[in-house]
């Protein structure tokens, strides 16, 4: 790819700081990957940050709380303008360490109950863990459903988005809802009849990994109707076109694999393909894109900033989000607006997911009218 401007390296970086969980028990290097390929692009074809070079400081976690304040202690001391978020399990300990040095967090989505919530301090780029229970019901409304079975593991933190966000939403959409609590490990032949025996029109399923055994365990004991399996896309090879029919899977953004994207969607996809090519072909391809997203929106933010704003510090970036807003995310049509959230109370400066269902050879093929709006159901 050729015909941008690179950064001058003759100028003094602007540094960021970027945590992400990789080498413990769970392990996302690709989110990593992605997100150097998109310093790699903005350095070598948006000119870096207003001419200077883009740098990270790469700080690998493991989930607990002290791996994470390690990389806040060490993004404060090596003057990081910013704390950028892969993702991170232990990132709510970071929240005070970042805080006291006046340096804001930026990530794709948040993973902890303590960065949804830091206003004023984090802000994250996708709709908020709340607005996607709600969109599930919002699209289903849409496809015609009006009987909803919603299928959550029983933990306590589902129990009360249940409660908080899902009933209530349910209730303004006027649709009839009711909840099937289920062990971590089920058995869906079990599970399935138990559903069913209700006589729902439509299924929402929040079982993560389980969805490879719970969709076939449904369309088995009969059930034609829709349903919703969230991001796990990594079901539909494995699974019977038949079985596919009327699944719906949800996305944040324009993914590689879904067919004929908006014009403006599929150039960035080409520039993410281009800077990832060289990758091994072994790897998440969703993890790798949610990096380079989230490296092209610090870069937007910082450019934005820097525009108004000089010298670039971790301070004037973090006043400079309190009203950061834009007309257009890279693999979305949508815009964002960090200057109030998207769903009350939350860190979300962005909204709407993608829904889509697998068609003929299993692509997935965008519904109509995404993403999906969600005026109808916001507290």
């Amino acid at each position: 790819m050729t015909g941008g401007k690179a950064a001058d390296k003759s100028k003094t970086p602007v540094t960021i700081g970027f945590h992400n969980l990789e080498g413990g028990a769970i392990s996302l290097a690709d989110v990593r990957l992605g997100f150097e390929a998109g310093v790699k692009y903005i350095n070598e074809q948006l000119g870096g940050i207003d001419g200077h070079p883009l740098k990270t400081i790469n700080c690998k976690t493991d989930g607990t709380p002290e791996a994470s304040v390690n990389c806040a202690n060490q993004f404060v001391e090596q003057k990081a303008v910013l704390a950028v978020q892969g993702a991170d399990f232990g990132a709510d300990a970071m929240i005070p360490v970042l805080k006291s040095a006046g340096v804001a967090e930026l990530g794709n989505f948040p993973l902890t109950p303590g960065m949804n919530s830091a206003v004023g301090d984090a802000y994250f780029m996708q709709g908020s863990a709340q607005e996607g229970y709600a969109a599930n019901l919002v699209q289903l409304q849409r496809l015609g459903a009006s009987k909803v079975a919603v299928v959550l593991v029983d933990n306590p933190a589902s129990h009360d988005t249940y409660r908080s966000v899902i009933e209530p939403a349910a209730t303004k959409l006027k649709l009839t809802t009711k909840v099937f609590y289920v062990p971590a490990q089920s058995d869906w032949t079990v599970q399935s009849a138990t559903v069913l025996a209700w006589g729902p029109d439509a299924i929402s399923t929040y079982v993560a990994a389980e969805g490879l055994a719970a969709v076939p365990a449904f369309r088995s004991a009969g059930f034609s109707g829709y349903i919703t399996a969230g991001a796990n896309t990594e079901i539909i090879p494995q699974l019977d076109p038949g079985v596919l029919q009327k699944v719906l899977f949800s996305a944040p953004y324009y993914l590689p694999e879904f067919a004929d994207p908006p014009a403006k969607v599929k150039k960035d996809l080409d520039i993410f393909e281009a800077y990832t090519s060289n990758l091994p072909k072994k790897g998440s391809v969703t993890q790798r894109q949610t990096g380079f997203y989230t490296a092209l929106m610090a870069g937007q933010l910082l450019r934005d900033v820097g525009a108004k704003t000089s010298p670039l510090t971790a301070q004037a970036v973090h006043s400079g989000l309190r009203t950061w807003k834009g007309e257009r995310e890279p693999f979305r049509l949508n815009g964002w607006d960090c200057s109030a959230a998207t769903w009350p109370g939350t860190t979300a400066c962005g909204f709407g997911n993608v829904y889509a269902t697998p068609g003929k050879d299993r692509v997935l093929e965008p519904l109509p009218d995404q993403p999906v709006d969600m005026s109808a159901v916001l507290p």
